[in-house]
């Protein structure tokens, strides 16, 4: 847990004073070990092997920080508290482990606990939903994160923030909470929860490429027994485990666990994209997607920087599919796709990041297509592109003003590529 100011009062400087104690106890509950133990199984899933180097950024009592320095990681726990910071080294030290503690905000980051990239993970649990400016939290910790580095994210979900309170009898409070995303919560300080789409957003804006999310305590989360016994915590486990990764349960869980990692802010080398795209595929994608009959290099980028229109595929918010004709520009191997205000793709892709791009040319022996997927970024104040490079490049491809009628810009970072040209067969 992150100890920062409310950020719906600015003068408030400690909100968390007090409450180390009372925090650290959750854990001994069922919603608190089915929070922790379905969080860990993930995250060390994805971890690479140990030894590494964790940042367990506003780590708090260190709940998670002391498992993974017991499966032999090496951990700094980063947080502005200095009472949470005390009650981790305690725990610490009852378990046998060691870690670094180091007082701060997650915001200083770089300043703290920087000097280069040198960690091979990222927790940010119950961090964003406390923080000002959460992508100002997330630039913090990608800048001292290794390429390739593992984040968790953990944080409230907007659209089951309504289920507790409903559940419980409140309705005065269920019905606040699906037109608002702050609440108090259990520990009394306001907070905001996010929906799925807007994490992975955050996520694609400051560095970091979404891979996958999970509701966590959806079940249990009405329950607040202190003391449970060992055999009702595994059978919760057992119930949670099987819905956290189940649509639509996941989807009205209580919290959303996300994992991303970390990519380079430079541009995309799409060539080196398709190598591994092939390298990973299976047998029915290289049938259908010869290897031999790819675009290769330079053939690849300039047949996707002569063309104009493709074909965008998103996924609506209540899960149907959307497709969409659209004009585009390629630089660096990032694709540039120009919106105007109330486009549906505008709207799904603040939704939910993933997208597919396929641009294609001619029949028969004279077809060649090409296949991109990956994660796309809203453009927060697209101003500078329209009025920079992107609109002098529209200008020359399509002679027209972009700036006169785009008023959103998504940009397609491809995770995986596919491409085809007859002439090869």
């Amino acid at each position: 847990m992150l100890a920062v100011v409310d950020p719906l009062d600015a003068e408030h400087t400690d909100p968390f004073a007090g409450k180390a104690e009372f925090f650290d106890g959750h854990y001994r509950s069922i919603r608190g070990r089915v929070r922790l133990e379905l969080v860990l199984e993930r995250l060390l899933a994805a971890l690479p092997p140990a030894p590494g180097r964790v940042l367990d950024a506003g780590g708090g009592t260190g709940a998670y920080a002391i498992p993974l320095a017991a499966a032999g990681y090496d951990v700094t726990l980063l947080d502005p508290s200095e009472e949470w910071l005390e009650m981790a080294g305690k725990r610490a030290e009852e378990a046998g482990v060691s870690l670094t503690l180091v007082p701060g905000r997650v915001e200083e980051a770089v300043e703290l606990v920087g000097g280069g990239p040198a960690f091979d993970a990222v927790l940010c649990h119950a961090v964003l939903m406390y923080v000002e400016d959460p992508e100002v939290a997330l630039r913090a910790v990608r800048h001292v994160a290794r390429e390739g580095a593992v984040l968790s994210t953990l944080e409230k979900n907007r659209d089951g923030l309504a289920m507790r309170p409903g559940f419980a009898g409140d309705l005065s409070e269920a019905r606040r909470a699906l037109d608002s995303p702050m609440a108090a919560g259990r520990l009394g300080i306001m907070n905001r929860a996010f929906r799925v789409g807007e994490v992975r957003q955050m996520m694609v804006r400051t560095g970091w490429r979404p891979v996958s999310w999970a509701g966590v305590r959806l079940f249990s989360d009405p329950h607040v027994d202190d003391g449970p016994d060992e055999s009702d915590v595994a059978q919760w486990l057992d119930l949670e485990r099987e819905v956290a990764g189940r649509d639509p349960y996941r989807r009205v869980a209580r919290l959303l666990h996300t994992l991303a990692v970390a990519i380079p802010p430079q541009a995309a080398d799409v060539d080196a994209v398709q190598a591994a795209s092939y390298a990973r595929a299976e047998g029915s994608t290289r049938e259908a997607w010869p290897e031999a009959d790819a675009l290769r290099g330079a053939a690849l980028n300039e047949f996707l920087e002569r063309k104009g229109y493709g074909m965008l595929a998103t996924t609506r918010p209540d899960g149907r599919p959307h497709a969409a004709m659209v004009a585009f520009c390629v630089r660096d191997g990032l694709v540039y796709l120009p919106a105007m205000v109330g486009a549906v793709r505008v709207r799904n892709l603040d939704h939910d990041p993933r997208a597919s791009f396929v641009v294609s040319e001619g029949e028969g022996a004279d077809h060649r297509a090409v296949v991109v997927e990956g994660d796309v970024e809203l453009v927060s104040d697209p101003r500078a592109l329209l009025n920079d490079w992107l609109g002098e490049a529209w200008r020359v491809k399509f002679d027209s003003d972009l700036a006169a009628w785009a008023t959103d810009v998504a940009v397609l970072r491809p995770t995986r590529v596919l491409s085809h040209d007859a002439s090869n067969d």
